[in-house]
């Protein structure tokens, strides 16, 4: 009979998350996991398998802790325009400079494993388009309370921001510029006034 884990799996596996978004796939030695996680090899590899399924793990914990959340975020209180803004607001500009050049795991992995992994890819990309759909639930919602106008096509919209997201990740990586960040998020939001 095996032993019990003698650690916290979800501890251990937000450690990789935050090691893997701040580094990459490739940048990250098992070393530097072992490090960060505070596990040794044999324990990684019992509880977590290599570190293409580490991976994959964290990539599911992300979901679990970003896209999950955000959609009850996005459809409490009275507004769901007003909650669009606070969702870019908290996401972007109320992140720490590290925050903002850490990124989000989604865009990281598309960006990095493109045309080497495609299996990460496709996951990655399927996890932030449930993101796509909360924001297009949320949006015909504000259409249902007369927040946005009928004429506007809330699946083009919450594509339109998906990309939006993802083009700031990016571009958060090369500058923190609050200012900057703020400018581009307030002319992208702009399509969702009446």
């Amino acid at each position: 009979m095996p032993r019990p884990a003698e650690f916290d799996w979800d501890e251990v596996l937000f450690k990789a998350l935050l090691l893997f978004n701040e580094k990459g796939y490739a940048a990250c030695s098992i070393q530097n996991l072992l490090n960060a996680m505070d596990l040794n090899r044999g324990s990684l590899y019992a509880e977590f398998g290599d570190k293409r399924a580490l991976y994959k793990e964290a990539l599911n914990l992300y979901e679990l802790l970003f896209v999950n959340e955000l959609e009850t975020f996005l459809l409490s209180g009275e507004s769901p325009i007003k909650n669009i803004h606070a969702f870019f607001d908290i996401a972007f500009l109320g992140l720490t400079d590290e925050q903002l050049r850490a990124g989000c795991l989604f865009v990281n992995t598309i960006v990095e494993m493109t045309d080497i992994d495609q299996e990460l890819v496709d996951a990655a990309s399927f996890k932030l388009g449930k993101l796509e759909v909360a924001m297009e639930k949320v949006l015909k919602h504000a259409q249902k309370t007369g927040e946005l106008s009928h004429d506007k096509d809330p699946m083009a919209l919450s594509q339109f921001l998906g990309s939006t997201i993802k083009g700031l990740r990016i571009t958060c990586k090369e500058t923190q510029d609050k200012e900057q960040i703020s400018n581009i998020i307030n002319t992208a939001l702009t399509v969702l006034g009446n």
